[in-house]
């Protein structure tokens, strides 16, 4: 088995740095528009627009504990680099959900659909990841080396 060095995960530490970095813009987006439209605490709604804002926040909230799981998951168990390619798009599929919903509810969704395939692609990377160790820890099946022997066969990769 491999083991993992601090040098292996800077990158998916990176992206939650950088996730959480939107998480606080996202935040404070939401309190100026509050002030804007004089929105009162503890109110959660009021003026489309904000109400639009807030839900764009809290949706981005609501996703975060799948995110992170997700990330640091694929990045040591499949690999830290595509899984942090990964996170960064997710990344910026948030934005994108964000800044559409500011404008309209249907602007929302181009985000929401590239995020929601970001998921799915954690989940594959995490989901071979912890199969392949598992199948070599219990098994001795090698996954990874089985694939990559036999890759001549079903890839083009001269």
């Amino acid at each position: 088995m491999t083991s993992l060095s601090v040098e292996d995960l800077v990158y998916p530490g990176a992206v939650s740095l950088l996730a959480s970095f939107q998480l606080t813009r996202f935040a404070r987006s939401v309190g100026a528009m509050r002030m804007k439209l004089k929105v009162p605490y503890p109110g959660t709604t009021g003026d489309p627009a904000f109400n639009r804002a807030f839900r764009a926040q809290q949706n981005t909230l609501e996703f975060t504990p799948i995110f992170f799981p997700c990330l640091w998951m694929s990045g040591i168990f499949f690999h830290p680099v595509p899984a942090s390619l990964v996170g960064l798009v997710y990344l910026y599929s948030r934005q994108m959900y964000f800044s559409g919903y500011m404008e309209s509810v249907e602007g929302r969704l181009p985000g929401f659909k590239l995020g929601v395939k970001c998921l799915m692609a954690f989940l594959f990377m995490g989901f071979s990841g912890i199969s392949t160790v598992i199948l070599r820890k219990y098994t001795d099946v090698d996954l990874a080396q089985i694939f990559w022997q036999n890759a001549e066969k079903y890839l083009p990769l001269k």
